[in-house]
């Protein structure tokens, strides 16, 4: 009886009494210790950063990068495209100075003769140039594709719908 007490002192085996088997009894004790001395080890190490300071260097003139714009900002404003459906058709209007066109296909022809390409250098727009279709609230479905398929018939590739003029 004195050497079970004796163990069970040390933190060692326990023996059950009942059933002859010896158990593990764990002593969290020094894992505390480890972890509190790590807690206070991060605390007053992570204070020694208030003493950083942010220094100010500027180039010469002619070292310096030149002012980027905004990544997200159009270098270009994009051709916007209304459309609205009407009992007699679709109606097109184009943003700028450009002639309406009155149907699907006069647009396709009109974004056709202004697409600018080695075979047409007289055009107004690179196949790449943004183009915004911007439907209005009662316009048909029907309408709107009409209007992006001749834009895509007519070789531009970087069409979008939405947004304002």
């Amino acid at each position: 009886m004195a050497r079970e007490h004796r163990s069970l002192l040390r933190g060692g085996f326990r023996r059950d009494a009942a059933r002859g088997r010896s158990r593990l009894s764990l002593s969290i004790t020094p894992m505390i210790d480890v972890v509190f001395q790590l807690l206070i080890y991060f605390l007053l190490t992570a204070g020694l950063m208030s003493n950083e300071r942010i220094l100010r260097g500027e180039l010469p003139p002619e070292m310096q990068a030149p002012a980027t714009n905004d990544p997200f900002a159009l270098e270009i404003e994009p051709l916007v495209i209304r459309v609205g459906s009407h009992s007699d058709g679709a109606r097109i209007t184009l943003s700028g100075e450009l002639p309406n066109p009155t149907s699907v296909q006069a647009l396709e022809q009109f974004l056709r003769d202004a697409l600018l390409d080695a075979s047409q250098p007289q055009g107004i727009f690179p196949s790449d140039h943004p183009i915004r279709i911007a439907p209005e609230s009662n316009t048909r479905w029907e309408h709107v594709v009409g209007v992006f398929n001749a834009a895509v018939t007519a070789g531009y590739t970087s069409i979008a719908f939405g947004g304002q003029e």
